[in-house]
């Protein structure tokens, strides 16, 4: 059979699509090829929730267009949110593109590429983004891997007004506890020791399912059934975080206290504007609720700055009130028009110099509230997931304050000893470092 590559970019999301892709593939007998420059078909799987997304996922699309010149590449398929979104434009303008596949339809991949070497010319799967979740799918994780995501839901009901994901994603619907289980069993057989839960919005799990599951129930289940060492919550938004949410994530030690709530921004004339269900009021009163039960809790959240409309006021609103939250992570977003959502057509639309000015004020401020959020650590010996080596005796890793990729980095020194990667051990934090930390090994945790 053939060798196959996948590139996935954009979010979490879209790398459990590729590997359920990768593990259809592996079952038919397709040999996994990590290099594209080596593959026989090539699968990019898209993003396009911003420009900056639709502009890597096309340079990567036209990159790997070449590897059917200069390389053993017969069939390139354009997969994910902008083969969903932008099927029709793409084989306009990429004749050499063979196939798109929506994220509808992920589960025809194999379909798709025996359609194209039947002969049946270029091939579209596209629609569908309102079925049912498909529960069935096998999943390609490679040996040895430490972190994994688990996603709990697919699509999204909240339709904000600058957001395209409903119109690529669907609507909201919940996988069944029974198929959660059973991926996580798999997980834990795998050797997975930290397991991420993601969806748009991982609060309203089970709100479309029968009986009285929710966020929290299925967390007790997962924390109290299976060995994870760390059980990371991403993207939860503020108005579904609950008392007995938090009092669950406060009761079993392997739920990080850590919370990824994408606010977007603070000030109550632009969250109606954006389509939020929330108020300034209640954003304050919700962080202030987590942090009452949770003290040690490390928040993240992502701002959008140069929303139409907003106004030097508002500006200085935004960062008066990120001033006073003092959250620990932030990620800051320039305004992206997308067509067919309800704020590209709102008047008032910012410029693009106006955006960028804002942006590196919000991200100065940041790194003063992030040193002195890092500051406190200094003196604590924390738990730290060991995940590459630096140089002989100092050692990379994340608390469980820091989610992989987005957030700060812990070095730790082990002297003459060699740490295990994959491996947590007790590190006790010495100085910060800009964004991160540095601390000596204390010792491994079994």
């Amino acid at each position: 059979m053939k060798k196959i590559h996948i590139t996935t970019l954009g979010c979490d999301k879209n790398t459990v699509d590729a590997q359920q892709m990768l593990g259809m593939l592996a079952e038919n007998g397709y040999t996994i090829e990590p290099d594209p420059a080596r593959a026989e078909v090539i699968v990019v799987n898209t993003c396009c929730f911003i420009q900056a997304a639709k502009e890597e996922s096309i340079e990567y699309i036209l990159e790997y267009a070449g590897y059917k010149e200069s390389g053993p590449c017969e069939i390139l398929i354009a997969a994910g949110c902008m083969a969903e979104r932008y099927h029709k434009e793409l084989a306009e303008e990429m004749p050499e593109v063979d196939g798109f596949l929506g994220v509808g339809h992920i589960d025809n991949i194999i379909d798709l590429i025996k359609d194209i070497e039947g002969g049946r010319g270029r091939e579209t799967l596209s629609g569908n983004i309102d079925r049912p979740y498909v529960e069935e799918m096998p999943r390609y994780i490679e040996d040895n891997t430490v972190t994994a995501y688990l996603k709990i839901s697919e699509g999204c009901d909240h339709h904000c007004t600058y957001c395209v994901i409903p119109k690529i994603r669907g609507r909201h619907r919940s996988r069944s506890p029974e198929a959660i289980y059973k991926e996580a069993a798999y997980l834990e057989k795998k050797g997975v020791r930290e397991l991420i839960i993601i969806a748009q919005d991982i609060t309203q799990y089970g709100n479309d399912l029968e009986g009285e599951i929710n966020l929290a129930g299925l967390l007790t289940w997962l924390s109290e059934d299976f060995s994870f060492r760390w059980i990371r919550l991403l993207y939860m938004y503020p108005e579904g975080i609950t008392e007995e949410l938090l009092d669950v994530i406060a009761s079993h030690d392997n739920l990080c206290h850590y919370f990824d709530i994408p606010i977007q921004h603070t000030e109550d004339k632009i969250l109606k504007r954006m389509g939020r269900p929330v108020n300034k009021k209640h954003l304050f009163e919700q962080i202030g609720l987590i942090r009452e039960k949770l003290p040690d809790a490390v928040l993240r959240t992502a701002i959008i700055t140069g929303f139409p409309g907003e106004t030097e006021e508002d500006h200085e609103g935004l960062l008066a009130s990120l001033r006073a939250l003092k959250i620990n992570r932030l990620g800051v977003f320039k305004y992206s028009q997308e067509e067919g959502t309800p704020a590209a057509e709102f008047p008032d639309q910012v410029d693009e110099a106006v955006m960028e000015r804002r942006w590196n004020e919000i991200y100065g401020q940041q790194e003063g509230i992030t040193a002195e959020a890092n500051e406190a650590f200094v003196g604590r010996s924390l738990d730290v997931l060991i995940e590459e080596m630096e140089a002989p005796g100092t050692y990379s890793g994340r608390t469980y304050g820091d989610a992989p990729e987005i957030d700060c980095m812990v070095f730790a020194n082990s002297g003459e000893e060699v740490l295990d990667i994959g491996n947590f051990y007790k590190v006790k934090i010495i100085q910060t470092l800009d964004y991160d930390l540095i601390g000596d090994v204390e010792n491994e945790l079994t």
